[in-house]
């Protein structure tokens, strides 16, 4: 790695505090100049999958910047070799039965301290919290006494020695399909008061939109983490302490991989005291990530300015999605102007509707899916000297941020090739 010279934290913090200054970055280049600062030492991660399909786990192994090979052997820089160790993760971990279950007792004791806890997949009531008789087999790891260990008591366990918290893909962060509501409920069949889901499934986080509370508000444990995200507390650089703890999610169905690895060489480098936390928004995302709606980025908002909208979902043209269901106005997700996997992909880029999958209340709240929003209508185009003047004073707004940010740029660049 090339030497650089070494700034200031509190310089760093100030360069890379701006959410729209950092989205701007190259991300590798901005990491790179953290981890030229790393001290020695190592980070772990506990990688927990409860309620789910793997397919964020399927996404991460898709990630192509870096890919899961370069971060499983410690090569790639934006955790340096030696600094991450991934202790477990059910999936691609050799270990199995017992020991897989002591490098889960070996996090709750402290012996990895400190380990960064990612949970993949929707965590259903178990019977310690209320829920009704036999719920602990919803979801659980491994068994105690001839008992099992519920998903929710593993959390319980490893929330107060976590050092952060990340949730990757919509189950995890809001709860997701599986927290879907019971249309029609089957007379004597057990209920759970969690969420109106089978199984009474949360995600970590609260679901504003369907008014489900998660973990973050149902576990006692998970009280600094609750203070962190409600903005009772803050944490500056490698500030780690029990009483305030970071949690952010990355959701999506699934997650990307890209995104899930930045997010969490982010919060990794966080608690080496390296980079500051993201900037989050509304519901926990790093708006370096998040930022910006699927519609702003969509590489057919030319057609929806124009007013071309396709008459059928499968139609095979260049035409806005909108008309047949596209979800993209009220979603946030950067994933159709970057691609998936390569710079490929992408569901609008492809030709498929943005059903909401990085929203709460996914999906419940955006079914049917090929069913239009009832709210913009879909435009003619623009109309009328009013509009043509807000564009105009956006345009312009957009022109001096740029040039600001470039600037910015400019003066990081100077300072890190000295």
């Amino acid at each position: 790695m090339t030497n650089l010279p070494n700034i200031s934290r509190r310089d760093f913090v100030k360069l890379a505090g701006s959410t729209a200054f950092l989205a701007s970055l190259n991300w590798d280049e901005l990491v790179r100049l953290a981890v030229a600062q790393a001290q020695s030492g190592s980070i772990n991660i506990v990688w927990f999958e409860a309620q789910d399909c793997a397919g964020n786990t399927t996404a991460l192994i898709q990630a192509t910047e870096p890919d899961l090979i370069d971060v499983l052997g410690g090569s790639f820089h934006l955790v340096g070799p030696g600094n991450v160790k991934l202790a477990f993760h059910e999936t691609v971990m050799p270990e199995w039965g017992e020991g897989a279950l002591d490098i889960l007792r070996a996090a709750v004791t402290g012996k990895l301290d400190p380990f960064v806890l990612v949970l993949e997949g929707s965590f259903p009531q178990d019977e310690k919290a209320g829920g009704p008789p036999g719920s602990d087999y919803y979801c659980y790891i491994g068994d105690e006494n001839g008992k099992p260990i519920s998903c929710v008591e593993w959390m319980r366990r490893l929330l107060p020695r976590a050092v952060a918290v990340v949730a990757v893909g919509n189950c995890a962060s809001y709860g997701g399909l599986v927290a879907n509501k019971v249309i029609e409920r089957v007379q004597g069949l057990p209920q759970s008061k969690w969420s109106d889901s089978p199984t009474g499934a949360v995600g970590f986080f609260d679901d504003p939109i369907r008014g489900i509370k998660g973990l973050v508000s149902q576990l006692p444990e998970a009280e600094p983490f609750r203070k962190f995200i409600s903005g009772q507390c803050s944490l500056k650089p490698g500030e780690i302490r029990a009483d305030c703890r970071p949690a952010v999610a990355v959701p999506g169905c699934p997650a990307n991989g890209n995104g899930q690895l930045r997010t969490l060489a982010a919060l990794v480098l966080w608690a080496k005291g390296l980079l500051p936390l993201p900037e989050l928004d509304v519901y926990w995302r790093p708006k370096f990530i998040y930022g910006a709606t699927v519609h702003e980025q969509c590489p057919r908002a030319g057609s929806y300015a124009a007013g071309d909208f396709r008459a059928y979902p499968g139609e095979n043209s260049y035409k806005c999605l909108y008309a047949v269901g596209c979800k993209g106005p009220i979603s946030n997700c950067p994933w159709n102007k970057l691609g998936w996997v390569n710079g490929v992909g992408g569901p609008t880029r492809t030709g498929g509707v943005c059903i909401g999958c990085t929203m709460p209340g996914f999906t419940d709240a955006y079914e049917p899916f090929y069913k239009p929003l009832q709210a913009p209508r879909v435009p003619s185009g623009l109309e009328g000297a009013a509009a043509v003047a807000a564009l105009l004073a956006g345009v312009g707004l957009a022109y001096w941020t740029s040039k600001n940010i470039e600037k910015k740029k400019e003066e990081v660049t100077k300072e890190v090739k000295g």
